[in-house]
């Protein structure tokens, strides 16, 4: 499902200007998006008795993190394309409502304009969420570009260990924890690019891994947010995060798109020439039969956000909760090439069927 890194990579030069965010001045790097999404929300002052506007549909640990700041989360629903309702959104407006907290999901920017505009109109701060969009723009400029706070997870798109980044009107100080080294990550990277490459058919039939079951006591704990990024990965980051992998992304999207067009997520059936595809979404009837019969022909799917945070109504958002019954993801990474692409739309309409 994630991307690995050729041993090459270690040899790249560095892109002339690095990507975005990580040159920017209010730019800071954690160990884990989370982090980043903690400090600076109590850096723009969000804590007891504030209230954020969240996402239905969410993974749960921005959840926690933006509790863990004392402030309380009001839960907004999105419509088919999983964009912020207005409506639901004006009906949770208080006098305690800070700020609005916007996912990019799966890649696929938001409008990230209109959104400022409707929170400066209100006098609330927009939080962008890319943890899942590193390297998307959303018309001419990066997502992540608009918000007072923005959040990106590295390693969805560069390969494994890599950090989160924060960016931040107002950063806080670097994370003063220690900074591992980093280097098994980066050796198991490298690994998956020489698994990826042998002849896969032999091993076809065998589990890719244990169907994945969310332990809350971790799946959602903020950790230490001072913990500091890994060095070795994030040297690779630095020369991974180029242009043509979001272009790379786009192109294999396409093609697995004309295979199994039917089977794609309302949401996501049309790409936005920003979009840099973190998965291919696809909507199942029965998701852990697919999930199954997916591993059984050597391919790993992503169970979609299938937990919701605790502080969530769940009753009171039921196409959130269709989303987490039925979304799968399969892989579409800049790292696989077309016949590997073909093995992933043969085994997912053999899954299906």
């Amino acid at each position: 499902m994630w991307p690995p890194v050729p041993p090459t990579a270690t040899f790249h030069r560095p892109p002339s200007e690095l990507p975005f965010p990580l040159a920017e001045p209010g730019c800071r790097l954690y160990a884990r998006a989370r982090h980043g999404l903690w400090r600076g929300a109590r850096q723009l002052g969000l804590g007891v008795g504030a209230e954020v506007l969240a996402p239905a549909f969410h993974h749960g640990s921005e959840i926690e993190a933006l509790l863990r700041t004392g402030a309380h989360v009001r839960f907004y629903d999105c419509d088919e394309l999983l964009r912020p309702d207005p409506d639901s959104l004006q009906s949770l407006m208080g006098p305690r409502v800070r700020a609005l907290h916007l996912v990019h999901y799966l890649g696929f920017p938001q409008d990230s304009r209109r959104w400022r505009r409707w929170c400066d109109e209100r006098g609330l701060l927009l939080f962008e969420d890319c943890a899942q969009s590193w390297l998307a723009r959303t018309g001419d400029a990066p997502v992540g570009s608009f918000g007072q706070l923005a959040i990106f997870c590295l390693y969805k798109m560069a390969g494994r260990g890599q950090p989160g980044a924060m960016l931040c009107d107002v950063p806080p100080p670097p994370a003063r924890g220690p900074k591992p080294a980093g280097v098994r990550d980066v050796v198991a990277a490298h690994a998956s690019w020489l698994m990826q490459r042998l002849d896969l058919r032999r091993i076809a039939g065998q589990r890719t891994h244990a169907p994945f079951v969310p332990d809350l006591r971790t799946e959602f704990a903020l950790g230490d947010p001072e913990s500091g990024p890994a060095r070795a990965p994030m040297f690779l980051a630095r020369r991974l995060g180029r242009e043509e992998v979001a272009e790379r992304r786009r192109a294999n999207y396409r093609l697995l798109r004309e295979r199994l067009g039917g089977l794609v997520a309302p949401a996501f059936r049309e790409l936005p020439p920003g979009a840099s595809p973190l998965q291919f979404p696809v909507v199942v009837s029965d998701k852990p039969r697919f999930l199954e019969r997916l591993a059984a022909r050597g391919v790993e799917g992503a169970d979609a956000w299938p937990v919701y945070h605790p502080s969530l109504p769940a009753r009171n958002f039921p196409s959130a909760a269709a989303l987490r019954s039925t979304l799968v993801g399969l892989p579409v990474h800049h790292g696989l090439r077309d016949s590997d692409l073909d093995r992933v739309a043969s085994a997912a309409l053999k899954a299906q069927g």
